[in-house]
């Protein structure tokens, strides 16, 4: 079962929804239950501050995991492609594009797992230029083999200055792995470390010892 966390992992479309990781949804539960049901819908997205955002799950079983980093501008932020997450139909799945709701933004997507249809329902916050939180719950109907029905999970993103040098818009900094460019689908695989080893040196052949002269026998 292939799944998709920013905070360390690779996306995998076409098989569940765009997910982001994490715990304690019910504050996130309770903003969408409380939204009005003819929520308007507008045609904008949330849109990141260009620079470098530090993307980092909260979720227990990513305790320990480190912060992916994604460079945001031009063509990473777009009415397709927004928050790292691509709106449209991607081989099972349906992904539902951010649209706003009160001060929140809302995204719905519907994937089919086997016989499991997967719903995740997305709430995004903060003001984008600083940080920002998504909120996911994922259910499964009827459950996923047989006995899970439920996930919860969250991200949170700040934002921490300008993209390195070397990186590009759409660029996905993974710790220890590489680079996944979103835009293009391209990949950067970290260079192998040096191992510092110094070339082994042949010993030098050893040298004979000197000889001493022998002295002359005194007569008697």
């Amino acid at each position: 079962m292939s799944r998709w966390s920013p905070a360390g992992s690779f996306p995998s479309p076409g098989r569940r929804p765009a997910r982001w990781p994490v715990a304690g949804v019910a504050a996130a539960l309770a903003v969408l239950l409380a939204l009005p049901a003819g929520a308007q819908e507008d045609q904008s997205f949330p849109r990141r501050k260009p620079g470098l955002w530090e993307v980092r799950s909260t979720s227990a079983h990513a305790s320990g995991m480190p912060a992916t980093s994604h460079c945001v501008g031009e063509g990473s932020d777009v009415a397709v492609s927004h928050l790292d997450r691509s709106s449209g139909i991607k081989g099972s799945c349906t992904l539902g594009a951010f649209r706003r709701a009160g001060l929140a933004w809302v995204a719905e997507s519907v994937c089919r797992e086997g016989k499991t249809r997967v719903t995740s329902q997305a709430i995004a916050s903060g003001d984008f230029a600083t940080s920002y939180r998504i909120d996911t719950v994922v259910t499964y109907d009827p459950p996923l083999a047989g006995v899970k029905r439920e996930d919860k999970e969250a991200i949170e993103a700040r934002y921490v200055g300008p993209c390195g040098d070397g990186n590009k818009p759409g660029d996905m900094i993974i710790p220890g792995m590489g680079t996944l460019n979103m835009i293009d689908g391209t990949f950067r695989a970290d260079p192998a470390p040096a191992t510092g080893r110094q070339p082994r040196q042949r010993p030098a052949p050893a040298q004979p010892a000197p000889t001493q002269p022998a002295l002359p026998q005194k007569s008697s």
